[in-house]
């Protein structure tokens, strides 16, 4: 994996201090005349340009590319300025944007493992923006009425687990207990979104469930510093098969 170090440095001449541009495509506004500003419009149009790399933000995790002076064919296709092949093409000025690594493409990677990239980027947003949809929704929904709420001997049993000699959060106690109540009613909510899109799967096409993890349920007898090094030193994402052990 070539780091910006790597690739600028295909640029630089033995014994010249001048950084020369590294042949590439990138992903940018069709119109020369939009100012690397105003890309963050939904209204763009955007394609693939010839340009030339001149340097990497390691602030912003971004490469500044330069749009190249391009002559196309009466078919569109692209060609070398004035038949000189051994010329590089002028840049364009004023054509300047920072753009994100997979938006860019160097004539010196295999463009299948560019490919590769950014179907996996593709696939790992359309999960992010599910799952983001479906906690968002279970988050949106209200406390039942109905819902049983948590039983008193499970909550003094977690409180008496997080009494662990050489812990002194008696302070905190109050928080915890508000948030495990949260979570708890979350769950419930949870529940029963989970069998309401299922049995109604046409419906809900659109709502994608995440997919469910093994967990490790405790056995009888183990010792209680187990469940109080867990709510001591994690987030606290208490789900029913805990509270059903609690019980």
């Amino acid at each position: 994996c070539w780091t910006p170090e790597d690739w600028l440095a295909l640029g630089k001449a033995e014994g010249s201090p001048d950084q020369k541009p590294i042949p590439a495509k990138a992903l940018l506004p069709t119109d020369n005349s939009t100012s690397s500003e105003d890309t963050k419009s939904s209204c763009l149009e955007y394609s693939w340009h010839l340009v030339g790399v001149l340097d990497y933000s390691r602030d912003k995790c971004q490469y500044l590319v330069q749009k190249v002076h391009q002559v196309s064919d009466e078919e569109g296709n692209p060609i070398l300025n004035e038949g000189h092949k051994n010329r590089v093409n002028p840049l364009l000025p004023g054509t300047e944007h920072w753009v994100p690594r997979i938006r860019l493409l160097f004539f010196a990677e295999d463009p299948r493992v560019f490919v590769e990239r950014i179907q996996f980027a593709l696939r790992l947003r359309e999960n992010t923006e599910a799952l983001l949809f479906y906690h968002l929704s279970v988050d949106c929904m209200p406390i039942w009425k109905g819902t049983p709420s948590l039983d008193t001997h499970s909550l003094q049993y977690m409180k008496k687990a997080l009494s662990t000699p050489g812990l002194s959060i008696e302070k905190c106690i109050g928080d915890l207990e508000k948030e495990v109540k949260l979570e708890y009613y979350r769950t419930m909510n949870c529940m029963t979104f989970d069998k309401v899109v299922m049995s109604n799967s046409e419906e809900f096409s659109h709502i994608t469930q995440p997919k469910k993890d093994p967990e490790h349920l405790p056995q009888k007898g183990e010792p209680a510093s187990i469940f109080s090094k867990a709510l001591c030193t994690n987030p606290i994402h208490l789900n029913l098969s805990v509270v059903t052990f609690c019980g």
